[in-house]
């Protein structure tokens, strides 16, 4: 498990807001198509006449794709901004502002749970969202929940490098801190200087690590996938998160460019595990 921070000097919801006016919702359905792992799941394991709760639906690209596919999703999320434009988009569609930690639907009312890169965000963990989840959920009831992993790239590279810059600019804030005080203390004046502080940003957790989260939940673990967008050869978001200058200019979906793809070729015909983004593990309720 590695824990993840951001440097920001804004308060941390902004940090969503700006994700969610970045991206179109033309983006977000063709990403669909190239995210082999939760959408052959879905139609796969998910039968068409049972409910479902997309939990922290974000973009609500799966309630629309679903939706469309003639799925009963109902999509909840704390962001007032995405609710607003999933209704603009379409007013037909089934979605509500709400807290996964605390869900208004009463005890076995879901026959599917989705959680798209949403249980990482909790500092405390995942084990009272997925709790909850196993709440909502029908005796039987399947859970699809998919959270970033630390992949070898991120193991032995990424991680490391992160832990230096983490603790030197942790020094730095400390040095800083101790030094405005005493700049306001000894001066009838005050600054307003921007400050830059690092904010939780999520977990990355291994495959064992999530599947062991969803047994504590009273889950049994089905299958667990590797996530990224292995549908397309020209896109990685594993690669294109933690090396951005392997993304292609203007591109979307993370979209490489062509010493990207060359690496992501590479790579893909080693192990799939060096560079994948996330894993999915899909569960079911032991719930009787």
């Amino acid at each position: 498990m590695r824990k993840l921070f951001y440097f920001n000097s804004k308060p941390k919801s902004t940090l969503w807001d700006q994700m969610w006016s970045s991206r179109t919702l033309t983006q977000e359905l063709v990403a669909c198509e190239i995210e082999t792992a939760p959408r052959t799941s879905f139609l796969t394991f998910i039968p068409k006449n049972g409910k479902i709760l997309d939990a922290g639906c974000g973009f609500g690209k799966w309630v629309l794709y679903l939706t469309r596919r003639g799925y009963n999703i109902i999509g909840l999320d704390n962001n007032e901004l995405v609710i607003k434009r999933l209704k603009n988009y379409d007013n037909s569609l089934q979605v509500e502002f709400g807290d996964i930690q605390k869900l208004r639907y009463p005890d076995d009312h879901f026959d599917a749970y989705i959680s798209m890169g949403v249980v990482e965000h909790f500092e405390e963990g995942p084990l009272s969202v997925l709790k909850e989840a196993y709440r909502v959920l029908k005796p039987g009831g399947l859970i699809f929940v998919s959270t970033p992993m630390v992949n070898i790239i991120r193991k032995i590279v990424i991680q490391p490098i992160l832990n230096i810059l983490l603790r030197l600019y942790s020094s730095f804030l400390i040095y800083k801190s101790n030094r405005d005080t005493q700049a306001v203390n000894n001066s009838k004046f005050t600054t307003k200087k921007k400050r830059k502080y690092y904010h939780f940003l999520e977990y990355r957790y291994s495959i064992k690590e999530l599947k062991s989260f969803l047994i504590q939940s009273n889950f049994e673990v089905l299958k667990s996938i590797l996530h990224d967008f292995h549908g397309s050869k020209d896109h990685c978001i594993g690669l294109g998160l933690d090396f951005p200058f392997l993304k292609a200019r203007n591109g979307i979906n993370f979209q490489l460019n062509s010493v990207g793809k060359l690496i992501s070729r590479i790579l893909e015909k080693i192990s799939p595990l060096i560079a994948s983004a996330s894993v999915l593990c899909i569960g079911r309720s032991l719930k009787k």
